[in-house]
């Protein structure tokens, strides 16, 4: 038993080796110019191990291989597509040409997996104030009113309205633009009043612009898919004294496989009949045990 399964544990290991193995997508043998070859072909994502494909030296078919040599061949794969990069920088003014000279006409692009050159569009340049700030800036206003029989301030009015902007009277200039004979000498006779009015008035100006330009263009992509591994192995005849060596020991390891199952059948068989002979001895002894005393008032009657 312990033979066996130190056979199952040996098994289970090899199934488990051959299972981390990655299967072959074409295998290949040939005997070119005398020399017996094995090669295996397999693909493999790019970064994987190559050494995992390479097995120890194995029998098939007669030969014993041996690794010999790994070639590799990467399989490249190409893309395009067209693509839009928006690119952003400060100006100090919104004026489209100056805001041109500041933009380079053309733009290298690469994102580690995509690359190309790229063309400004000069239909997608926007320009907006990237902030404000408030400005005041003086009004005045001028008005003439007249003519008045006299220089009165409430005919001037306190304020005026220009632009939409209120303002405040400032100063008044009153002018005598009439006269009367009163007796022997002119007087005023009537006058008018020129008004000044002043004030502030407030508004947002841009204390900069944010340009967006967007530059287009087709990229491409040059990449590695995936990599061919070609694994070869050299093959020698095998030795036909260790082929049928092993061919014998396949076949008595085997045999335990097969036997087990009818040994344990009669060991099985065996143990039901003996246990049921020991319990027919014990049956029948127990019966002549309490036959015994029966036996024996029997006799002291008698007597």
């Amino acid at each position: 038993m312990k033979r066996l399964l130190t056979c199952l544990l040996l098994a289970a290991a090899l199934v488990t080796n051959a299972c981390a193995l990655e299967v072959p997508t074409d295998t290949t043998i040939q005997n070119l110019n005398g020399s017996q070859q094995l090669i295996k072909t397999y693909t493999l994502p790019p970064g994987a191990d190559p050494q995992q494909l390479i097995e120890e030296p194995f029998e098939q078919e007669g030969y014993r291989y041996t690794f010999a040599d790994i070639v590799k061949e990467e399989n490249q794969v190409s893309d395009r597509k067209y693509h839009t990069e928006t690119v952003t920088l400060e100006t100090g003014t919104k004026d489209l040409g100056k805001i041109l000279e500041q933009l380079a006409t053309t733009l290298d692009y690469d994102d580690g997996t995509y690359s190309g050159v790229l063309t400004l569009d000069h239909t997608a340049i926007r320009t907006e104030a990237s902030g404000y700030t408030g400005q005041a800036k003086n009004v005045t206003a001028t008005k003439t009113i007249g003519p008045l029989d006299r220089n009165d301030m409430s005919y001037v009015p306190a304020t005026t309205v220009k632009d939409g902007v209120t303002l405040n009277l400032s100063n008044v200039d009153w002018q005598i633009i009439g006269t009367d004979l009163v007796g022997d000498a002119l007087a005023p006779a009537s006058y008018q009043a020129v008004a000044t009015y002043s004030g502030k008035s407030y508004h947002k100006v841009a204390t900069g612009y944010i340009t967006s330009a967007d530059y287009v263009g087709e990229v491409t992509r040059n990449d590695v898919e995936s990599v061919t591994y070609k694994v070869t192995y050299l093959g020698a005849e095998a030795d036909s004294a260790g082929l049928i060596i092993d061919r014998a020991s396949g076949l008595t390891a085997g045999l335990p496989g097969k036997v087990l199952p009818y040994a344990l059948g009669v060991l099985g068989a065996g143990t039901i009949a003996t246990m049921g002979v020991l319990l027919f001895r014990s049956s029948r002894a127990l019966r002549q045990l309490q036959e015994e005393p029966e036996d024996e008032s029997e006799e002291e009657e008698t007597k």
